[in-house]
């Protein structure tokens, strides 16, 4: 799925096809008689500037509703794929963040 996103500073055409997929929600398999639900999948776009630009594809399990997508910050993703039990070798290590992962807090906060 292709789309134009803004992140405040510049337009950016993101496609979900060509993307790198850094977590990707499960699917389901078979129709389910269960309320529609709102699921992320996280992705890196790499621009011809070799920028990086993380963004949510927000998705629905209802097929009448209409894809989103989002930019987050660089410590927004990697915060996404920690809660998933994820690590990315991507980000430039932090300290804080990895300690409070790392004892059992299984939050990032602050303090």
């Amino acid at each position: 799925m292709k789309a134009i996103i803004y992140d405040g500073t510049r337009k950016i055409k993101v496609d979900t096809t060509n993307d790198e997929c850094l977590y990707a929600a499960p699917r389901q398999n078979k129709k389910s008689s269960e309320m529609p639900q709102w699921t992320k999948d996280l992705y890196l776009h790499v621009d011809p500037e070799k920028k990086n630009t993380y963004h949510l594809h927000l998705w629905s399990t209802d097929k009448a509703t209409k894809d989103k997508f989002m930019p987050i910050s660089s410590p927004t993703a990697e915060r996404f794929l920690m809660s998933k039990g994820i690590i990315c070798n991507l980000f430039p290590k932090s300290d804080p963040i990895a300690k409070l992962y790392a004892m059992g807090d299984g939050m990032a906060e602050e303090f």
